[in-house]
């Protein structure tokens, strides 16, 4: 996973220039104007710099929190200033405070306090809206003029896959897919209800996992989470932009209870469902990413790294395109079981064959994608990437709460 960097281009919002030291001011974010919430409280935990990696030559040195998401940028900055950084977003950012001293000549350096962040504000942002973004600068003991900026608020909804850095051919851009793995919450409420129905189905004895080291019996666990979620009636549905941004690419990613209510799903969104159900289920998943399109894996080996570039023979990763689970229409659960008995186990076999066959066609069309492009999978920098569940949650990666109890 690619981590965040800071380039030379910046993002510039306001400047208001410091004549005595001739120094220079602006409010800064990572992601420009725009605001994300998605990504704010999915990398609450996340250190970028647990590694110890260092910057590149053209990197922007940052003091502070390496972490942070908004602060300031100094321009020419003498060396042994005395930096003091109050950042405060209304109503998402409580007043935020940092002292830094800058130890060398800077012709430019970003200074980020510890965000305290309105978690519970940024998650309720469920449509776009306006916020205030004030910054307040001291550089050795005087005050500087403060900036005081109109930033974006993003949907929840809104996931950044990329933040991008200038403009035209001299634009660059972070990697940030792993964010979808924030849409995928193992710990969603309605996971157990969905599960509870396969098994009163009798579609299995239970969700074990990999406890059987049977294979067969993973993909049983599968097929069955499938059938129950074609019983709801989710069909494909391609609603994915956003309101355009200069700062960052990003598409819209349903909640998994906003998807089942809506019975739709665009790619992501059916592969956020299932990539929550299996990791509540403890088998090893991921989301697939190819250019323009997003399906589930899943890994028939308890001790697999979702080696989707490993030949037909040797690979034990499974693929599943969710856009076909709509492909058979199945009566709901809810009319089957005012079915008397005998006409609901009839239609019950003959459903269930139907979506078994639309099943194994969802695997025969995404592994198709393993054989045809497995080894685009190990280039870097690469559109075709796998974003391994268990590794984002290593890192830190956190499920974003949808609200619902229930």
């Amino acid at each position: 996973m690619k981590t965040r960097s800071f380039l030379a281009v910046a993002l510039l919002l306001v400047s208001v220039p410091f004549a005595p030291a001739k120094t220079e001011v602006e409010a800064w974010s990572y992601t420009g104007t725009d605001i994300y919430p998605s990504a704010i409280i999915a990398t609450a935990l996340v250190d970028w710099n647990a590694d110890g990696e260092e910057e590149g030559e053209d990197a922007i040195p940052v003091l502070g929190d390496r972490n942070g998401w908004v602060g300031a940028r100094l321009l020419d900055v003498p060396a042994g200033s005395k930096v003091k950084v109050e950042v405060t977003g209304e109503g998402w950012l409580k007043t935020s405070k940092v002292e830094v001293v800058v130890e060398d000549d800077e012709e430019e350096v970003i200074v980020m306090p510890k965000g305290v962040f309105d978690f519970d504000a940024l998650r309720a942002v469920r449509q776009q809206k306006p916020a205030n973004l004030s910054v307040k600068v001291t550089l050795n003991g005087k005050q500087m003029p403060e900036q005081n900026e109109v930033v974006t608020l993003r949907s929840i909804n809104e996931c950044p896959f990329a933040v991008i850095f200038g403009e035209g051919d001299e634009a660059t851009a972070d990697d940030l897919s792993w964010m979808f793995a924030a849409y995928v919450n193992e710990n969603h409420p309605w996971i157990d209800s969905i599960l509870k129905e396969a098994l009163d189905a009798k579609l299995v004895d239970s969700f074990d996992g990999y406890q059987s080291k049977d294979p067969e019996k993973v993909i049983a666990q599968v097929f069955a989470i499938w059938h129950v979620l074609q019983r709801h009636g989710m069909k494909y549905s391609d609603i994915t932009n956003t309101p355009k941004s200069k700062f960052a690419a990003a598409q819209t990613v349903r909640f998994l209870d906003d998807s089942i209510k809506a019975t739709q799903a665009n790619c992501v969104d059916g592969s956020v469902i299932f990539a929550s159900i299996l990791t509540k289920i403890s088998i090893n998943c991921g989301l697939v990413l190819v250019p323009g399109h997003c399906f589930v894996c899943f890994d028939l080996d308890p001790d697999g790294e979702l080696d989707v570039a490993a030949s037909d023979d040797e690979r034990t990763v499974i693929g599943l395109e969710t856009t076909m689970l709509g492909s058979t229409d199945l009566k709901p659960v809810a009319e089957l079981k005012n079915l008397p008995a005998k006409t609901r186990a009839k239609v019950a076999q003959k459903e269930g064959e139907s979506s078994a066959a639309t099943f194994g066609g969802a695997i025969d069309v995404a592994s198709q994608v393993f054989s045809e492009h497995g080894a685009e999978f190990d280039e870097d920098g690469s559109a075709y990437q796998v974003i391994p569940i268990a590794a984002a949650r290593e890192l830190g990666i956190m499920p974003i709460a949808s609200g619902e109890s229930k």
